[in-house]
């Protein structure tokens, strides 16, 4: 027979276990994947880039759900093993706006951006960053869904090139190449003009 304690303390137990039955459900409403990306040779440019992993973001809900994403540098003591919380969170950033719109039972693709300084003392390192994403709760819902995924990123054990010093030698090739377009065509047309005068 259940005595008053023990009823109790199943009423606190299950406030507790629900919540997190339901977040880690396979159908829940809101959910994001894959939950953990890991960026390889990343190299510290100094300038941003867009890595080619996507973060898919579900709503199957029958409303249109407003989203936010966030970068955080996770604590020491609950990141992978081998890896260090990354030293700047703000290196780390989604390529379009950090909130948008998902269409009711639909989904959204979110790229994400890295711009690490070019120093040298960021090669050869191995950081994880936590990506947060947020569905806005309405004010009568007891539950705020926020997957985190997980990224992990190891730098590149040497400094790339300038970006500069590329960019400089597309423009001075393409400059070549319409000055060889032009020459070859003013030489084209002043050989068919003398034949045309014989």
């Amino acid at each position: 027979m259940w005595t008053r304690k023990a009823f109790i303390a199943s009423i606190i137990l299950l406030t507790l276990l629900v919540p997190s039955m339901v977040l880690e459900g396979a159908e829940t409403p809101f959910s994001v994947s894959p939950g953990e990306i890991t960026v390889r040779n990343a190299p510290p440019l100094g300038e941003p880039y867009t890595i080619q992993e996507t973060i898919v973001v579900w709503n199957r809900d029958n409303v249109g759900r407003v989203v936010s994403i966030t970068t955080e540098i996770p604590p020491e003591n609950m990141i992978t093993p081998g890896y260090e919380p990354i030293p700047n969170e703000n290196w780390v950033y989604p390529s379009g706006p950090s909130s948008f719109l998902i269409e009711e039972n639909s989904y959204a693709l979110v790229q994400i951006s890295l711009n690490i300084p070019r120093w040298e003392n960021l090669t050869g390192k191995k950081w994880e960053v936590w990506i947060g994403v947020e569905r806005q709760a309405f004010p009568d819902e007891p539950i705020v869904y926020r997957p985190t995924v997980r990224m992990m990123i190891e730098t590149t054990e040497e400094l790339p090139p300038p970006p500069s010093e590329g960019t400089n030698y597309l423009i001075f090739l393409a400059v070549g190449l319409v000055a060889a377009i032009v020459v070859a065509g003013v030489w084209i047309l002043s050989k068919r003009r003398k034949r045309a005068l014989l």
